[in-house]
């Protein structure tokens, strides 16, 4: 049967979406036709660089079904277009990705889709239906959707389209909750997990345009979960277990994709950590170093006592350029609290390995943790500010207290309230004082010790846009100017530099007034 795979902005513009490429290879192997459609790149094309730079700078706005909604009305057109095109497609089922910031642009084509065919079956899977998301409550919210999948989509959407083609209607399936046509809403049995990675088809990039992206290159899954467990993340607990694929099958994929487009030299690895086998990874350099495969990549790696030098000079060979470190704290006792298990000692040598091989080296901190003391933010700026030479870039990111994880689960005992249910930033803690602002005064006290020479600030920037804009609205001009100017202090981004300097204005000229 047709099946049409929709994506919806906001998700990255750096890369097509993988997992559509995948489910679509998935289930074109079962027999099952498929289109992809991925509209988020073509409306980050379609905007003027003022709307990119409001729209896509500030992620955490899509939070908002309000803000959505603005979106939407400021260019319904496209919207319609979206939809006249997708039912074009002619297909029986289509199938939306679905997260916390695509969530309300998705739900809205899906009601404009029920409007002008309402036979048409609907159903949606992603992280934001997830069990510790908020799983079923989204066929409850919008009678448009007509199922979901809870987990992985591979095990699941194949059998799914096979009941769909054989009854003409969604019925009981593994690994879905579905409504039926009494409007009830039925859970099924969960559906394992893939075991075995390397059974899964190579994904189908064939109906992305792939040189559009921003980055030029392919992403590519070589693993799934964490072999950590760390408290602020939700890895371990939606995966259970860490599965890898071999070097071998990983290797075929990165030949099968040159293949198909020879003029991507670069591979983004979008796993957690893409060193959680050390096995596979020092094989696949091997493959990689063997063949004379001439490509880059890089992604999220952990540090290990086992990325030792030799392993490291060896990725640098096999083409790693890029490596972005999880430190998040340098603080003994927040490293010990949170769940990382490793020293500084083994995090200083591990990153001054990597950068010393050639290899573009960042690192990522959180500010924020319960119970953070002066003393814990000294150590990690103290860390950051001796081993600065050895760091591309420091990637601050406040503490986003989210579903699923061990901090969500136990917020009331840690005293956590949030503030705002769709954004997960905002939060305060009412034992101790932990604010977003007081995390926002954290993010300069580390400036005072690493500088501004060549650190891009990503987070930072979008944290104080964020709460001036909030300012903004509130008509509290004086707070809100200041915020613009700490943007513009550490802001590196061309498109968002544009932003500030428009609020800049629009503020002065209200305080004017």
């Amino acid at each position: 049967m047709k099946l049409a795979l929709i994506q919806c902005p906001n998700w990255t513009v750096f890369t097509p979406p993988y997992n559509l490429a995948l489910l679509k290879a998935v289930c074109q192997k079962r027999g099952h036709e498929v289109t992809c459609l991925d509209f988020n790149i073509r409306f980050f094309k379609y905007l003027n660089d003022k709307e990119r730079s409001d729209l896509y700078n500030k992620p955490t706005d899509w939070f908002s079904d309000s803000f959505v909604q603005t979106v939407i009305a400021s260019h319904s057109a496209f919207v319609d277009n979206c939809v006249t095109e997708i039912l074009g497609l002619h297909s029986k089922a289509i199938g939306f990705n679905v997260t916390g910031l695509n969530r309300f642009f998705a739900e809205e084509v899906i009601k404009r889709i029920k409007t002008r065919d309402k036979d048409k079956i609907i159903f949606i899977g992603g992280s934001h239906c997830f069990k510790t998301e908020i799983g079923k409550v989204l066929l409850y919210v919008n009678p448009g959707i007509d199922a979901l999948c809870y987990l992985e989509g591979e095990n699941v959407l194949p059998n799914l389209l096979d009941v769909i083609e054989r009854d003409g209607e969604i019925g009981p399936c593994s690994g879905i909750a579905f409504r039926n046509k009494d409007n009830e809403i039925i859970d099924c049995p969960d559906q394992p997990l893939v075991e075995d990675l390397d059974s899964l088809p190579f994904a189908d990039f064939s109906d992305f345009d792939v040189g559009e992206y921003v980055m030029k290159e392919l992403p590519i899954s070589t693993s799934r979960g964490c072999i950590n467990r760390c408290i602020f993340c939700s890895e371990s607990n939606i995966w259970k277990k860490y599965r890898s694929r071999s070097a071998k099958n990983i290797f075929d994929e990165i030949i099968y994709q040159l293949g198909k487009y020879p003029y991507i030299s670069s591979f983004f690895f979008n796993d957690s950590l893409l060193n959680g086998d050390l096995k596979a990874l020092d094989e696949l350099c091997d493959l990689l170093i063997n063949n004379n495969i001439k490509i880059t990549w890089g992604g999220q790696a952990a540090i290990r006592q086992l990325m030792n030098k030799d392993l490291i000079e060896k990725m640098k060979k096999a083409g790693c350029f890029h490596l972005t470190y999880g430190l998040e704290s340098v603080s003994p006792r927040i490293m010990k609290m949170i769940g990382k298990n490793f020293s500084p000692e083994l995090a200083e040598r591990v990153i001054k390995d990597s950068q010393q091989a050639g290899i573009k080296t960042d690192v990522t901190i959180i500010i924020g943790f319960p119970t953070e003391t002066d003393e814990d933010i000294i150590s990690t700026g103290e860390f950051l500010k001796k081993n600065r030479q050895f760091i591309n870039e420091i990637f601050f990111h406040l503490l986003v207290i989210a579903r699923g994880t061990y901090l969500y689960e136990n917020r009331d005992s840690l005293g956590i309230e949030l503030e705002d249910n769709f954004n997960s930033v905002r939060w305060h803690s009412n034992k101790e004082v932990n604010t977003l602002s007081k995390r926002l005064e954290v993010l300069d006290v580390y400036n005072r010790f690493v500088g501004q020479g060549g650190t891009d600030f990503y987070s930072a920037p979008d944290y104080y846009i964020y709460s001036a804009d909030k300012c903004l609205r509130a008509n509290d001009y004086k707070s809100a100017l200041g915020l613009y100017l700490k943007a513009k202090k550490i802001n590196t981004n061309a498109l968002k530099a544009k932003y500030i300097e428009e609020r800049i204005i629009e503020v002065q000229q209200n305080l004017n007034v």
